[in-house]
Parts: structure tokens; C-alpha cells; sequence
């Protein structure tokens, strides 16, 4: 994809140009942010298909900044790094290093295999709370046996939510749920944003969903929990 575009987030000078130097080898376009909230500014702002985090960044931010990692690192591809000032390299979380203990190949990997088949996207406006739900999903309003699945929401905001379902649908598809955990069990119209497939980039499988009507009553109770 031509719109391949990371951001990298790290709280130091030396650590931040070796990992720009690795990426502008690579030649892929990116931003840096030297704190998860100026990283959920720029994501705002702009598109991406990926992110390279400092690990000591994030052990060392606040708990409030850890809210905002951990909520980016369910929607993005991500590629946790460290650099060791002593031997002058990149090296790779345990996590990764299950995959690849070589950093320039799983850094390579990461980019070819999961940014560039992974479609851009900004960060939302409105942060989601991880609040789970149990919802019912239909895709023609029915809601008939048949065609009716169970799911169940990861986060929640009064905008939208993350929708955890191994059902397949495409960009911009509308669908019906029931969140039977409100009091008013009206269907609610909601439209599929993006998704996750399973298997894909290590992240939860589901539906990032836009809400398309609300009753009053189920707007104020989503509310008061988020």
C-alpha cells in the first residue's frame, strides 16, 4: 500500500535516530512522538498503519499514558523495541524475540508483512472506556434465530465501540445489535468502521463500529458509563 505510514514513539534522542536511521532505510514515511499523548495527538491528525514503541518509553510513562498505549496497541499494528546504548543496537521485546531474534529482520518483517496490508487510519476522537457489553447482532434487523449471533463489546465510547465477533463484514456495512445489558433494548443502527480478522496483526478479532441512532435513554446511560 502507498499509504503505509508509521509512528514511532520514543522519550530519547539516541534511541530515536537509530530507529528513525532503521526505518528510513526501509524507506518508509514516519512521525515521532516523545509521549503516548502526543502520540494520540498526531493520531488524530493522521493516518497510520503501524507502531514502533520504545519499551522504556512506555515502562516509564504515567498510568494515565499507559491508558492511552494500551488502548492504541488493540488497533494498530505494533512493534515493541528497546535500544541498548552499550552495543549500540536495536533489540526486540521477549515478545518478539519469539518471532525473530534478529531486530533488522523483524523490523523489515513487520513492515512488508503487517503495516503495508494493514489500511491507515487515524486515531478516534472520542476515547473509548474498555467496558464489555453482551450484544446481539443481526445484519438485516430481524433478528430471527437464524440469523441472529451472540458478541460482546471490548470498549465503549459515545460514539462507537469494538465489537468482538468472528463474523466477516465489509467497511461501511450497517448492522442491527441489542445491547441486552441497557435498560431500553430498542436496535440500534450501527455502521462497521474498520476491522480485525482473526489471526491478523496479534490483536483481538472484531468490529470497530460507528453508533447511527440512539434513543435518549440509551444515549444517557452510555454516557454515564463512559
Amino acid at each position: 500500500m502507498t499509504d503505509t505510514r508509521i509512528l514511532i514513539v520514543v522519550n530519547g534522542i539516541e534511541a530515536g535516530r537509530a530507529y528513525t536511521e532503521a526505518l528510513s532505510q526501509l524507506d518508509v514515511p514516519y512521525d515521532v512522538a516523545s509521549s503516548f499523548e502526543e502520540m494520540s495527538g498526531l493520531a488524530m491528525t493522521n493516518a497510520y498503519s503501524g507502531l514502533v514503541i520504545d519499551i522504556l518509553t512506555l515502562v516509564r510513562c504515567s498510568k494515565e499514558e499507559k491508558v492511552i498505549a494500551y488502548d492504541c496497541i488493540n488497533l494498530y499494528p505494533v512493534l515493541r523495541v528497546k535500544w541498548e546504548a552499550k552495543q549500540k543496537r536495536i533489540a526486540l521485546s521477549p515478545l518478539e524475540q519469539n518471532f525473530s531474534p534478529d531486530a533488522e529482520a523483524a523490523l523489515k518483517s513487520f513492515i512488508e508483512n503487517r503495516c503495508r496490508s494493514f489500511s491507515a487510519r487515524p486515531l478516534r476522537r472520542c476515547r473509548r472506556k474498555p467496558i464489555n457489553l453482551n450484544v446481539l447482532l443481526s445484519a438485516d434487523g430481524t433478528f430471527s434465530a437464524q440469523n441472529t449471533s451472540q458478541a460482546f463489546t471490548v470498549n465503549l465510547s459515545a460514539e462507537g465501540f469494538f465489537l468482538h465477533t468472528m463474523e466477516r463484514f465489509e467497511i461501511g456495512t450497517r448492522l442491527w445489535l441489542r445491547f441486552i445489558d441497557l435498560a431500553d433494548h430498542t436496535p440500534i443502527a450501527a455502521t462497521v468502521r474498520w476491522s480485525v480478522q482473526w489471526g491478523e496483526a496479534r490483536c483481538i478479532a472484531g468490529l470497530g463500529m460507528r453508533f447511527e441512532g440512539l434513543t435518549e435513554g440509551q444515549q444517557k446511560e452510555i454516557q454515564q458509563m463512559c
